[in-house]
């Protein structure tokens, strides 16, 4: 959707039906990839292979191509949240702990 460089701390939108999971989960069988669907919010927690969480406080990975292919950027974490790792990802959305991304 857009070409973005993906930082930790970011807070990104699916925006459509076709966003996979890397499958590199613990909870998953056989590292089948997890769908995320349309709608849904993942914060970008760690700058490798693309590690976020999604609102339900799951953790994931999957590539960049599949993050800027299908997300777009909505906002960051302020950075006193984001390194005392205090607040689950629906805490920051909710009390809006986070800075709004500038979109053109």
């Amino acid at each position: 959707m857009m070409d973005m460089r993906i930082e930790q701390g970011q807070i990104w939108e699916v925006m459509t039906n076709n966003f996979l999971t890397s499958g590199r989960h613990p909870e998953t069988k056989h590292g089948r990839p997890v769908k995320i669907d349309n709608g849904e919010k993942i914060e970008i927690r760690y700058p490798y292979a693309w590690h976020f969480r999604t609102e339900d406080n799951f953790y994931f990975h999957a590539s960049p191509e599949m993050i800027t292919d299908n997300c777009k950027l909505i906002g960051i974490i302020n950075e006193d949240i984001q390194w005392k790792n205090k607040a689950k990802l629906e805490e920051i959305l909710r009390l809006e702990l986070f800075n709004k991304a500038v979109t053109d």
